[in-house]
């Protein structure tokens, strides 16, 4: 299995996680690790799996993945993908009533899905987002661990 690995990160806490990811699943399938402005050079006719992830700004992905995405074409007939965000920990967040905002509001990962499926991937329906303690982060406790443990489920 060939795995490909995008993600875009602001704080470098999207960036831990998708390198968590691909740690865990190098002994398992050929996986590629690429920031979104390495992605658009690369060749990804041969990947089986593409796993896309973003911090969540502003109830969206970053711009850049946004574009990435966007620009993937009808690549994604037959392929499978899933996908992840960082998002700030709701139970940190405050006052209290800005909870239900960024809640209502949406989270970068199931947009990046709905573009994705758009293209013809198949999306994995689970799409966690791991949480930042704030807005530059760090990532909440165990978060990697996490991380890791939901690339294997990808493969498994």
């Amino acid at each position: 299995m060939k795995i490909t690995i995008v993600y875009d990160s602001i704080f470098g806490n999207t960036a831990k996680i998708a390198k968590s990811i691909a740690l865990a699943l190098k002994d398992l399938a050929a996986v590629r690790l690429l920031t979104v402005q390495e992605a658009h050079d690369a060749n990804l006719t041969d990947t089986d799996l593409l796993i896309v992830g973003s911090p969540t700004r502003g109830f969206r992905p970053t711009p850049a993945i946004a574009e990435y995405v966007e620009g993937l074409g009808a690549l994604g007939t037959g392929k499978s993908a899933a996908v992840f965000d960082t998002r700030m920990d709701l139970e940190t967040i405050q006052p209290p009533p800005l909870r239900w905002v960024v809640d209502a509001g949406g989270y970068a990962a199931s947009r990046v899905a709905s573009s994705l499926a758009r293209h013809g991937f198949d999306v994995k329906s689970d799409a966690p987002g791991f949480l930042v303690t704030g807005t530059e982060g760090p990532l909440k406790e165990h978060e990697l661990e996490r991380a890791a443990a939901w690339g294997l489920t990808l493969v498994n």
